[in-house]
């Protein structure tokens, strides 16, 4: 393959990785923005107010969140846990009205299923190599399938991003960040991103070469690490 067949291929590979990022945070705003509109709905609930119209059209729009695993474990507690808040607010008994015997089913519902929906964890020997990469950014060794093992470390790089990106306004901020734990930390999808990231800023700009530098930096320490 030719240099600028492989700096295409490249440069595809980077933008499939920040669509992904985008789809993620964009999910995981959603999510928040779903937990906290079910907090202001628990909030009115311990006022007296009446809140079945709007616990119903948050189980409408939220119900999904059961059956396609958008939500982590902590953000699943989290939402269970407010429920059964808003649950003991209606308090239902034999002159309670139909809409909130059906929110108080509802909210059974979603605990019910939520005890159904616990992942399963299994434990996996990951395969010995014996082989070492030579470099930090050969992503892991030639005789391992690297295709899987690409996709693995894709998605958590992805992570990492998702994670250094909150609450940031520029991605320049995220690069040092990233940079910073690659050196402090030794830690290669750190490194292995980082140098994602600067491709990226190059091929549409920026001037990269002090951030190319701590990336040598960096790499230097990681080397250093391995022995």
């Amino acid at each position: 393959m030719s240099q600028t067949a492989s700096l295409q291929s490249l440069e595809s590979l980077l933008e499939t990785f920040l669509d992904r990022v985008v789809f993620l945070k964009e999910k995981k705003l959603n999510v928040l923005d779903g937990i906290n509109r079910l907090d202001d709905i628990g909030l009115l609930a311990t006022k007296g107010e009446d809140v079945t119209d709007d616990i119903g059209s948050w189980f409408a729009i939220h119900n999904k969140w059961l059956t396609d695993r958008t939500l982590k474990d902590a953000e699943l507690n989290r939402i269970t846990g407010m429920l059964s808040k808003i649950k003991r607010e209606i308090r239902i008994d034999a002159d309670s009205s139909m809409a909130d015997q059906k929110i108080s089913s509802e909210i059974d519902r979603w605990n019910n299923k939520k005890e159904q929906t616990k992942p399963i964890l299994k434990l996996r020997r990951r395969p010995e190599i014996a082989q070492t990469p030579s470099s930090p950014l050969e992503l892991d060794p030639p005789t391992a399938d690297t295709i899987s093992l690409f996709v693995k470390r894709l998605s958590r790089m992805t992570a990492l991003f998702m994670d250094y990106s909150n609450q940031k306004n520029h991605i320049l901020s995220v690069l040092e960040n990233l940079l910073r734990k690659a050196s402090s930390e030794t830690d290669k999808d750190a490194l292995i991103l980082s140098a994602f990231i600067i491709y990226y800023l190059k091929q549409n700009g920026y001037k990269v070469e002090p951030f190319v530098k701590k990336l040598k930096e960096a790499e230097t320490l990681y080397k250093k690490g391995m022995f």
